[in-house]
């Protein structure tokens, strides 16, 4: 069998799409010289990313987008026809690693994409198969299955160091914690739950709750994806993206507002409320805001009949500007602390910290910080105890 673009033979049909890369057509080829540079070059602009020709064609695996990987992302148990085929191909691709001669020079530094399949170019290649359609299961496919946390900003971008905080983290929000967490585990588990709004004044830590969600409930599959407001247009294609994929998603808005009802309003409000671009059972939009009606209302929407634009039914338009808020599902209202609320929540932080003051003088820094910067809050309060060294 051969690649007709490169005249390349192949023994692919499933995986074929693998041949699309030089480095595979090198390996593929026998160009053991041009499949070490390939390589070399791709260490020098990810150096972060695989080190061995096992590693990275194992990466390039994974993330193809093949009848394979799909059918396995969306059934419990693949017919055995098709695990064989998968098998024979994996065959040819372990022939042309071991035809590969081994750099003694190179660092084998790369982690495995997936624990599994580590040491996959030399195990039977049935067993390989198996445990690759159980990772597509899983995981997913394409892109998605290597990463948990993505951001969208026209085109999706991995975000490989996500913020580590957990839920004891936060402090003094309990309340808000066992709300989200309750709403996220149902959705985790059953694929329930609400779309939900978090607000309430800055810095009171509606983001870091949602960040803190996903990073607890990481271990049972749940991924995150941030959409930037300037993109929100894109969510009915965000979706119809995530619903291929086997593991939930929540795709998670940080400072939700509008100025006008134009299309980002619309489009949002129309994904909400389960119309064409209805939600799929495998996302949940979270948003955090700090205005309760999400778009901006001036005095002139309140004028009644005598409207600027001409309006005759001014009532109704006010009524579109608070609709968008009533789609969702659920409501979690983040409140500012007051003085001794937030002493509790820097007290708090001191002793997960290591920080060594004493008490009273911990309360008058923290009082006059909180006087001179932002005022009481849980970010505050946070960003206080970071200028702060820890004793050594």
């Amino acid at each position: 069998m051969t690649d007709t673009a490169s005249n390349t033979p192949t023994g692919l049909t499933i995986f074929r799409g693998l041949l699309r890369y030089d480095f595979v057509r090198a390996l593929a080829a026998g160009d053991h010289a041009q499949a070490d540079w390939l390589l070399c070059r791709r260490l020098t602009t990810h150096p972060t990313k695989q080190t061995t020709p096992a590693n990275l064609l194992l990466e390039l695996l994974l993330t193809e987008e093949n009848y394979f990987a799909c059918t396995a992302a969306q059934s419990a148990a693949l017919p055995q026809p098709l695990l064989d085929a998968a098998a024979a191909e994996i065959a040819v691709l372990q022939s042309w690693l071991a035809a590969h001669p081994t750099l003694p020079w190179l660092p084998d530094t790369g982690h495995t994409p997936a624990a599994d399949l580590d040491g996959w170019h030399t195990m039977p290649p049935t067993e390989a198969a198996a445990h690759l359609a159980e990772f597509h299961r899983q995981k997913g496919f394409g892109q998605l299955c290597l990463h948990r946390v993505w951001r969208w900003d026209g085109a999706l971008r991995p975000i490989t160091q996500p913020d580590p905080i957990t839920l004891d983290d936060l402090v003094g929000c309990q309340h808000q914690k066992d709300m989200l967490l309750a709403n996220t585990r149902l959705f985790v588990d059953q694929r329930r739950g609400n779309n939900l709004l978090l607000y309430g004044a800055r810095g009171t830590g509606k983001s870091s709750m949602v960040k803190a969600i996903a990073n607890e409930l990481a271990a049972d599959g749940l991924c995150l994806l941030e959409l930037t407001v300037d993109h929100i247009c894109d969510l009915p294609e965000i979706i119809t993206l995530l619903q291929a994929q086997p593991r939930p998603y929540i795709i998670f808005i940080d400072d939700l507002s509008f100025e006008t009802a134009g299309q980002s309003y619309k489009t949002t409000k129309a994904v909400l409320e389960g119309s064409v671009a209805a939600l799929g059972s495998n996302t949940l939009i979270y948003a955090t805001s700090n205005r309760r009606h999400l778009i901006v209302e001036n005095w002139h929407d309140r004028d009644g009949v005598e409207h600027k634009n001409g309006e005759v039914r001014a009532s109704d338009s006010m009524s579109e500007k608070f609709s968008l808020a009533d789609r969702f599902g659920q409501t979690i209202l983040f409140t500012t602390p007051n003085q001794e609320e937030y002493l509790r929540i820097v007290s708090t932080l001191a002793a997960a910290s290591g920080i060594d003051l004493p008490a009273d003088e911990l309360r008058t820094r923290a009082l006059q910080w909180a006087m001179w910067q932002n005022g009481c809050s849980g970010r505050t309060a946070r960003q206080f105890i970071n200028s702060l060294p820890i004793k050594e």
